[in-house]
């Protein structure tokens, strides 16, 4: 007969934070290399343009005087690298013409506010609070101003959330866990505002630039039966829903991971015929075994 045994899944829990960031890593994230306009700065208030002019020195680790705004808010972003060339003058010698324009252009901005008395005026930089990372999930460094297509598994005919317009910015942060098959598996924030993620899948030949390099993914590819319904999602800490998937339903069982909610398995499935892949609160699992187990012979 066939017997069905619990499958016990054991996991060592990474728990941390990382830093997370409001709408984008950069406040102008391209003042490096394109000219900014009046119109894009003066929609923020005189604070918000302190950082932003010194995020032209900070890109080249710039070390701001510990415990002030620039270190409290820079400190927070992963791709800041404090002291990397050295000095402080070495960080601004590397400012291009381009950046010392901008630099000028907000500085102008900033003064004509406050002989206008519209210091407060605009857009306020709120401080990125801390965003709990997935067990595993470290931050990569791409090259900014793409926008890649994201799919819940590695495949191009995968399931895609967002309607089917799933689509990592990389101006944003990106973490990833691992690759399989050329594909990489990330983590991103699709709204810093209410703390949502989407995890999914790039292929890397849609990366311009250099390409991290990342170990395979090691999935385990376990059939398995689920004894509740559950909701899959490929949000582990917004917990927004993919699919509802029926008790009883066979699966297959990837990896386990764990956030700030608790031991997530991550999954493979279908969504109307479409390859997928989601996050499901560890215990509703079953590994089915199909061999016959008889009684031994005394």
């Amino acid at each position: 007969m066939k017997k069905i045994i619990a499958l016990a899944l054991t996991v060592c829990l990474l728990l941390g934070a990382v830093q997370a960031l409001s709408d984008s890593l950069y406040i102008f994230p391209t003042s490096d290399r394109e000219r900014l306009t009046w119109e894009q700065v003066e929609k923020w208030d005189n604070e918000a343009l302190h950082i932003a002019f010194n995020e032209i020195w900070a890109r080249y680790g710039y070390t701001f005087r510990k415990g002030g705004a620039c270190d409290r808010w820079f400190s927070r972003q992963p791709w800041y690298q404090p002291g990397i060339y050295g000095s402080n003058e070495a960080a601004i010698a590397r400012a291009s013409k381009i950046e010392w324009d901008n630099y000028h252009l907000i500085k102008a901005v900033m003064e004509s506010k406050r002989q206008k008395k519209e210091a407060n005026k605009g857009q306020h930089l709120v401080m990125p609070e801390s965003l709990e990372r997935l067990s595993g999930f470290e931050f990569v460094k791409l090259d900014a101003g793409q926008k890649i297509p994201v799919y819940s598994a590695p495949a191009a005919g995968a399931w895609r959330g967002a309607n089917g317009r799933a689509t990592v910015d990389t101006n944003g942060a990106v973490y990833a866990y691992a690759q399989e098959n050329g594909w990489m598996m990330i983590m991103y924030e699709t709204n810093a505002s209410s703390n949502y993620v989407r995890v999914g899948w790039i292929d890397m030949a849609d990366i311009r630039g250099a390409r991290p390099s990342l170990s395979d993914a090691g999935f385990v590819y376990r059939e398995m039966q689920l004894t509740e319904s559950v909701s899959v999602t490929d949000d582990p800490l917004g917990e927004s829903t993919m699919q509802v998937i029926p008790a009883g339903s066979k699966v297959t069982y990837l990896l386990s991971f764990s956030s700030s909610k608790g031991l997530w398995d991550y999954i493979a499935f279908d969504i109307g015929g479409q390859q997928a892949r989601g996050f499901i609160h560890s215990g509703a699992l079953m590994l089915e075994e199909t061999a016959d187990f008889e009684q031994p012979a005394n």
